[in-house]
């Protein structure tokens, strides 16, 4: 496999200058695979890509409030309260342990370089992000309620 100079180049961060990502806060994440593939459309690497973000909630003691894996991109409201690592730890994480599953089946690059995410600033927008993951399948039309949709869910609770 070969890549070119592109792969490489220093690009502009996505994240807010300045700000401590090693708080305790919440945040709504998006990760985009590799040129928008619709790679979970294949159910094994839904499930494995599902268990990686699992076993990594395990290990490192986040909060997951909601997920949904896309065909092409996955969304979660994450906490990193309980956990001693900042966001891009978890994130860059999930990518590289999602990414070795996924090598079981293929070659090449997952997810691209950089994730965005979104500071939840308050309890409202808390909700609205819930139910903008939750809505997002429906949204695109792959299912008619959230319910049909098998790569998403609630694993803990806000308290």
């Amino acid at each position: 496999m070969t890549y070119d100079d592109q792969d490489y180049r220093r690009r502009n961060s996505l994240r807010l200058q300045g700000f401590d990502y090693s708080a305790r806060r919440v945040y709504f994440v998006t990760i985009v695979v590799a040129e928008r593939r619709n790679i979970f459309s294949d159910q094994r690497i839904a499930k494995a890509t599902i268990d990686c973000l699992f076993e990594l909630r395990r290990k490192l003691g986040f909060k997951l409030y909601r997920y949904c894996l896309m065909p092409d991109h996955f969304h979660a409201l994450i906490g990193t309260g309980e956990s001693k690592k900042p966001l891009g730890v978890i994130c860059g994480s999930f990518k590289s342990i999602s990414t070795r599953a996924y090598w079981k089946w293929y070659e090449g690059k997952l997810w691209q370089r950089q994730f965005f995410d979104h500071v939840v600033r308050n309890e409202q927008d808390f909700f609205e992000t819930i139910l903008y993951i939750k809505q997002n399948p429906v949204r695109k039309g792959l299912v008619n309620t959230p319910e049909e949709w098998p790569y998403t869910g609630v694993v803990d609770e806000l308290q």
